[in-house]
């Protein structure tokens, strides 16, 4: 998943792990969107739960 900073314009993607356990943290506390920090900048980029949950891998078919 791709995300861009809104302050310095700098985009960057988000491995399917990061997203799994934001997720996961999301779900604990009960968030509506989840705070990923710009590796550029340091800003908080809000990222909504609905649109990470999109991206969640989903476990394999079991044969």
């Amino acid at each position: 998943m791709q995300i861009r900073c809104q302050r310095c314009g700098w985009s960057s993607n988000l491995s399917r792990e990061f997203i799994q356990n934001a997720v996961q943290q999301a779900d604990e506390q009960k968030l509506k969107h989840y705070p990923v920090e710009c590796a550029k900048c340091r800003h908080d980029i809000k990222v909504s739960v609905q649109q990470l949950r999109r991206f969640v891998p989903r476990p394999a078919p079991e044969t």
